[in-house]
């Protein structure tokens, strides 16, 4: 028995038994279980007191070039999957903030990138799922075959079974390069006529908020947007390792409070300055972070919250405003604040978190109560614009806000495999 914790790094009270995936195991078990990856949900949404790994199962992955598939085990990481298509002049449709998810949880938490705008969700590009159920065994699901499945398991927090492989669609590249572009901003009006514009001409686009280094009630920030290279002589080739700097423990205290986060808030934005043109690699553009392994270690022992919402366009600029107001009135002083705009194209899971309107992903040292308290004030304000939260960054949403958040619950409810659970499911069910 062992003490598993999330990328959130939050402190779990229960104990947690891993076991290694077995097809047999389901007919021995009563006790419920969950499917594991690498553990980068923020929160509780990938724990239980029993789960499965996939790591020492089978890992294989074959691309078809001739329809731009690619068809892999769930236990690949996004990493693992680019290393190997990247060099063949093919990307993922859609990444998040990180490579080192698996590509199971990537369809379970249906991830959203920098590119919603034009191109949805991660779930749209799939086409196929190998799914073990406890109640029938391996399904194939697809639009033709366990369509409820299908639209279940894509976004379904791994609460339909163990997906074992996926068949997605994939995108043609000619470079490890992206051209990117970035601009500064003073208000959020501002960064949605910027974003608007940059959304015309980029495939991704993304923003960063500086929330604590300005006077009562303002806010500025740095919009980053970009293509992959399209130049046919710049051949697709392979990344040299990339050096990474380790976190090496989890210490008592946290380095991240609001004397550091002023300090490094400011160094971000004095670093990015404005640039019309600029060459990097698709690492440095998409997975900035990973550079630091272990990062989430730098909170401390008692970790981090990352609050995540969406709320409608049409309620964005007043939500805006009265979240201001709330963090200034409260003792919260927000370490990192990412902000997208969602496109309108619609996500076909059932319990997927994408929609149109602007999304913020926000991280919070973890101060007990109070921090608990302030998310509360911010549930409620999220679910007055008509709002919702993203299971995948959460750890503490009550079941009245997951289903606000979440219409197609009693839906999804049906496909759930019977012997499937997580803490997070057992709070909002």
């Amino acid at each position: 028995m062992k003490k598993n914790l999330s990328w959130g790094n939050l402190p779990i009270e229960k104990d947690i038994e891993i076991l290694d995936y077995d097809k047999k195991f389901f007919n021995k078990s009563e006790i419920k279980i969950l499917t594991h990856g690498k553990g980068r949900s923020y929160g509780d949404v990938c724990l239980n007191t029993r789960l499965l790994s996939l790591a020492n199962h089978k890992k294989f992955l074959k691309v078809d070039k001739e329809n731009s598939l690619l068809t892999c085990s769930s236990n690949l990481t996004i990493k693992e999957v680019l290393n190997e298509i990247v060099p063949k002049g093919y990307f993922l449709p859609v990444v998040p903030g990180t490579q080192n998810i698996t590509i199971g949880g990537a369809i379970a938490n249906d991830i959203h990138g920098k590119n919603h705008h034009t191109s949805g969700s991660i779930g749209n590009f799939v086409k196929s799922i190998e799914l073990h159920r406890s109640d029938i065994g391996m399904i194939t699901c697809d639009e033709n075959n366990n369509k409820s499945v299908f639209n279940s398991t894509i976004g379904g927090l791994g609460l339909t079974g163990t997906i074992i492989s996926i068949t997605i669609e994939l995108k043609k590249i000619n470079s490890i390069y992206m051209e990117t572009v970035s601009k500064k901003f003073y208000s959020f009006k501002e960064f949605i006529e910027l974003n608007n514009n940059f959304e015309k001409n980029y495939e991704y686009c993304v923003g960063w908020l500086d929330l604590v280094n300005l006077r009562k009630g303002s806010f500025r920030g740095v919009l980053l947007a970009g293509n992959h290279l399209n130049n046919e002589t710049d051949k697709v080739n392979i990344l040299k390792k990339s050096r990474q700097i380790s976190f090496p423990l989890t210490l008592p205290f946290s380095l991240i409070n609001k004397i550091t986060i002023k300090i490094l808030n400011s160094l971000y934005f004095a670093i990015n300055k404005e640039k019309k043109s600029t060459k990097q690699t698709y690492r440095s553009f998409f997975f900035p972070l990973d550079i630091i392994n272990n990062w989430n270690k730098a909170y401390g022992k008692n970790g981090f919250f990352q609050y995540q919402f969406v709320v409608p366009s049409k309620y964005a600029e007043s939500f805006i405003s009265k979240f201001i107001e709330i963090l200034n009135e409260n003792n919260q002083t927000p370490a990192l604040t990412v902000l997208k705009k969602f496109g309108s194209i619609q996500s076909i899971g059932n319990l997927s978190f994408p929609r149109e309107g602007v999304t913020l992903a926000i991280d919070f040292p973890n101060k007990g109560n109070s921090t608990l308290k302030f998310l509360q004030l911010l549930d409620k304000l999220v679910i007055s614009h008509e709002g919702a939260l993203y299971p995948a960054k959460d750890a503490r949403m009550s079941k009245e806000i997951f289903e606000k958040s979440f219409p197609n619950k009693n839906i999804f409810k049906r496909d759930i495999d019977p012997l499937f659970s997580s803490f997070f499911w057992e709070r909002v069910k």
